[in-house]
């Protein structure tokens, strides 16, 4: 048996595998695999746009689904065309993308300019002429222009991103065409999430919200390029505005509202939650997956994405790991799971977290040096600094020399004191020294450290910080009017003054 299915990186799980003597799968292992859809009986429905077919796997066994694989071209590529008919006799010309839609699925063949129909063993002509065009009416009379990502909406409609005129079109029940918006650049990739369309804008690299026909960006920020209506990406984990994309193509909604992107051109697969944006996994380093996702479809606790260059169905668990000493409701409960899911902090055991316990110097900058990571996925955390008390190869001494090469920490006489408990007003002025050195905006129009009680507490070197980070609401006192700046931090407290540090700065 011959493994099909790669992983993302260490944490991913293989979950599928097509073995040698399966039905097509010599082809299958030769596609460019796109869209996604769950066929309802436990098996995938998925869409190849080399082979121009769609492939139904279960198991460990793939099967032809619909379409002819045609005679090779002279660049090997099998040919394809327009052509209606059985399930196994039909042919199609690109098939995009699949979708639950009425009784059936659809698929969007975007090269022939149609938006296709499988059900009761056929194929079908769903919208379109054949001929690129934009036209509203009946789907017979309709027209699209490359029709790339599909979406089911809640009220039965189906979603279709319309590529190359900027557009979302909707399909009725009735098989009517209207369009939805227009104006956005290259939309691919469609979910539709809790009475609302998530939009992959690839062309612009960002990410889109639709309700009542009003387009707002929901995440990614790109900037324009020499050549007008041309945009670059990047690569940047922040909060979802200020985060960066490049030419996404897939989307996908958990059913907690996560919304999961194909970052295709960054070789990703990033999560939306909590106003953020963070990584699941990037083909980088030492991994090679994944190299080109577009298609993603969230099933319970697991994600598939389809990968068009590695012609794989790659699988990630995105169970949320439970920490059984974080209560429900606890104060702390939201921001852990947060940092969690960000890779900021993890816990201390299997299935530990301890939040009570005090936070350590080590932690902190650690903690510290996860979320640069996030806002400059290019950052390499390590340095030149030396403690004396920071062996080399500790958990914790890349970030230690990261920070003090930074200027986040001086450490004491050669020492940096790994172990000892941070105090918030330690941990304030490693923020505000790293916000300098980031060249954030630390300037504070007034003093509120007048409001505590404990205000004369505040030690001379941290005075400027902890002005700051009140005013900015990154600290807001222990809720008996204290500040207690000299007081240990527990890493509940540590990780929440962290969290609300990125999200005052936009990280």
């Amino acid at each position: 048996m011959k493994k099909r299915l790669l992983p993302f990186l260490l944490a991913l799980c293989l979950a599928l595998s097509v073995p040698a003597s399966a039905l097509g799968s010599e082809d299958f292992r030769q596609g460019q695999l796109s869209g996604l859809a769950a066929a309802g009986d436990g098996a995938l429905l998925v869409t190849d746009v080399y082979n121009k077919v769609v492939w139904r796997i279960e198991g460990d066994k793939v099967t032809r689904y619909a379409g002819v694989i045609g005679a090779a071209a002279l660049s090997g590529e099998p040919t394809g065309a327009y052509h209606d008919d059985t399930a196994d006799r039909a042919y199609f010309l690109e098939p995009w993308d699949i979708a639950p839609f009425l009784d059936g699925f659809a698929v969007s063949d975007a090269s022939a300019n149609v938006v296709r129909y499988i059900a009761n063993g056929r194929v079908y002509t769903l919208a379109g002429t054949g001929k690129a065009g934009r036209q509203d009416g009946s789907d017979k009379r309709a027209s699209f222009d490359r029709p790339t990502g599909l979406a089911a909406g809640s009220d039965g409609s189906l979603y279709v991103a319309d590529t190359n005129n900027g557009a979302i079109r909707c399909i009725s029940k009735k098989g009517a065409v209207t369009t939805v918006v227009t104006g956005l650049t290259s939309p691919t990739g469609l979910c539709w999430h809790d009475g609302a369309l998530y939009v992959a804008e690839t062309g612009r690299s960002r990410i889109c919200r639709v309700v009542n026909g009003r387009a707002t960006p929901f995440a990614g920020v790109s900037a324009e390029a020499e050549e007008a209506g041309e945009y670059y990406g990047g690569y940047a984990d922040a909060a979802a505005l200020s985060a960066k994309f490049d030419h996404p193509q897939g989307l996908a909604a958990g059913a907690d509202g996560t919304i999961y992107v194909a970052d295709t051109g960054n070789s990703a697969v990033r999560a939306i939650r909590d106003g953020r944006v963070y990584t699941i996994a990037r083909g980088a380093g030492t991994s090679l997956m994944p190299a080109s996702p577009r298609g993603l479809l969230a099933q319970g606790d697991t994600l598939y994405a389809a990968d068009v260059f590695a012609g794989s169905v790659l699988t990630r668990s995105v169970a949320t790991r439970v920490f059984t000493d974080v209560a429900a409701g606890a104060w702390y409960e939201s921001a852990v799971y947060a940092a969690v899911r960000q890779g900021i902090a993890g816990g201390t055991g299997a299935a530990e977290f301890e939040p009570d316990s005090a936070m350590d110097r080590a932690m902190f900058v650690t903690m510290l040096s996860n979320a640069h990571k996030l806002s400059d996925g290019t950052a390499i955390i390590d340095g030149e600094a030396a403690f004396s008390d920071v062996p080399e190869n500790e958990w914790y001494a890349a970030p230690v020399r990261w920070a003090a090469d930074g200027g986040v920490t001086t450490g004491e006489n050669g020492l940096f004191a790994p172990k000892r408990s941070v105090s918030r007003q330690e941990m304030v002025t490693f923020l505000y020294r790293y916000a300098k050195a980031q060249g954030l905006n630390v300037a504070v129009s007034s003093d509120g450290l007048a409001a505590f009680s404990d205000a004369s507490a505040v030690a001379p070197w941290a005075a400027d910080a902890m002005r700051w980070a009140v005013a900015r609401g990154i600290v807001s006192g222990m809720g008996d009017g204290r500040l207690q700046p000299g007081g240990a931090a527990t890493r509940a407290q540590a990780l929440t003054i962290l969290l609300n540090f990125m999200k005052s700065c936009s990280l």
